[in-house]
C-alpha cells in the first residue's frame, strides 16, 4: 500500500476502494485517469494513466528467429509465427513494439544498424497483412549489445540473430479522450528475453536460467517501469492444468527477479498462455522443451510523483 493511502481516514479509504472497484475504461489499480480524477482525494491528481493500457488487455508475444547472417530478409520459417500474430490482433486496437538484435560478427555500429533493418523488415511485413492505423508502432534495436546466448559458436550466433514482436491492447483514444497515451520516447528502453529451460511439469528455475535472469535484472539499475512475466507450457495435459502450470511458471520468474532488483521500481504484470501459443507446433521432445518457457519483458516508464504523499509504487 503506498504512502497515499495511509494518509486517508478510515472512511475515505473504504470509498476509494468502492470507487476504483466500480471503474472501467481508462482505470487500473495503479493509475487514475482524467475523466475521474473529481471522484478521488486531491492526492490522486498526479497518479494518472501514462499509456492507458487496459489491466486484463490482449498482449501477444512472437519471435522471428531466423535470420540469415548479415541479412534483413524474413525467411519462410518465420512467415508461420508472424502470420498468427497478425491474425491475433486484427480485431484490437494498440500498440506493436519490435526488438531486434544481431550475432558479435561485425563492428558495433554496423550491428545496431543491422538490427535496426530487421526490425522495419518486420514492420513491413506485418504492414501489409494489417490496417497500420490502428496500431502505434515502436521500433528498438539493440545490435550484439544483448545477446541471448553467450559465446561465438554457428549456434550461439544463430540464436543471437533475432527480434521479438509485442503487441499491446491500448483504449481508444477517439472514446476516452480523458486518457494520456503519449507517444513513447525513442530511447525508451524495451528489453525482452525468455527463460526456456522448464522441466517437464515443473516450475522450477534451471540454473542456466538464473544466470540469464540474473543479466536481465543487471539491466534493470536505475530505471523504472513496468516487468511483465508471460508463462507458457507445452500441450501434453488438460488446458486448465496447464494454465495454472504456466501461472506458476509466470511467478517463480517473477519472485527470482524481485529478489536481485528493487521491486518498487516495477509495476509487476503475469500473464499466463498455457499451450495456447507454442513457437513450435511440432509434437516432439525438443518442441516440448522449447514451449515450456516464459518470456520476460521490461518496458521503461516513469513512475515517479511529484507529489511528497506519494511514491514509487511495486504495485
Amino acid at each position: 500500500m503506498t504512502t497515499w493511502f495511509k494518509s486517508l481516514s478510515v472512511h475515505r479509504v473504504t470509498a476509494l476502494f468502492l470507487v476504483l472497484s466500480s471503474l472501467s475504461a481508462c482505470s487500473t489499480d495503479t493509475y487514475v485517469s482524467n475523466d475521474n480524477m473529481d471522484k478521488f482525494d486531491v492526492h490522486v491528481v498526479k497518479f494518472r494513466i501514462r499509456e492507458c493500457l487496459l489491466p486484463p488487455r490482449e498482449i501477444k508475444i512472437a519471435v522471428a528467429e531466423h535470420f540469415a547472417f548479415d541479412k534483413t530478409a524474413l525467411m519462410a520459417a518465420d512467415h508461420a509465427a508472424l502470420d498468427q500474430f497478425m491474425d491475433d490482433i486484427r480485431a484490437v486496437k494498440g500498440r506493436i513494439s519490435i526488438v531486434a538484435h544481431t550475432d558479435y560478427q561485425g563492428s558495433k555500429k554496423y550491428n545496431e544498424q543491422l538490427s535496426k533493418r530487421r526490425a522495419e523488415s518486420i514492420k513491413g511485413y506485418l504492414s501489409q497483412g494489417l490496417d497500420n492505423d490502428s496500431y502505434d508502432w515502436e521500433i528498438k534495436y539493440y545490435g550484439e549489445s544483448k545477446p541471448l546466448v553467450k559465446g561465438i559458436s554457428l549456434k550461439a550466433n544463430a540464436s543471437n540473430r533475432r527480434a521479438y514482436l509485442m503487441f499491446e491492447q491500448t483504449i481508444d483514444k477517439a472514446m476516452y479522450s480523458g486518457c494520456i497515451l503519449h507517444e513513447p520516447k525513442p530511447d525508451r528502453k524495451i528489453y525482452i528475453t525468455v527463460s526456456p529451460h522448464f522441466a517437464f511439469d515443473k516450475a522450477v528455475l534451471n540454473e542456466k536460467d538464473k544466470i540469464g535472469l540474473d543479466a536481465f535484472a543487471r539491466k534493470l539499475d536505475k530505471v523504472t517501469g513496468r516487468i511483465m512475466v508471460a508463462g507458457y507450457t507445452d500441450y501434453l495435459g488438460a488446458l486448465n492444468y496447464n494454465e495454472k502450470l504456466a501461472k506458476r511458471r509466470a511467478q517463480a520468474v517473477q519472485e527470482y527477479l524481485k529478489t536481485k532488483v528493487d521491486p518498487t521500481q516495477f509495476i509487476w504484470e503475469v500473464k499466463v498462455f498455457g499451450e495456447s501459443e507454442p513457437l513450435s507446433l511440432k509434437h516432439s521432445l525438443k518442441a516440448n522443451a522449447l514451449n515450456r518457457r516464459a518470456v520476460i519483458v521490461f518496458t521503461e516508464e516513469e513512475l515517479v510523483d511529484t507529489d511528497t504523499d506519494m511514491t514509487k509504487t511495486g504495485m
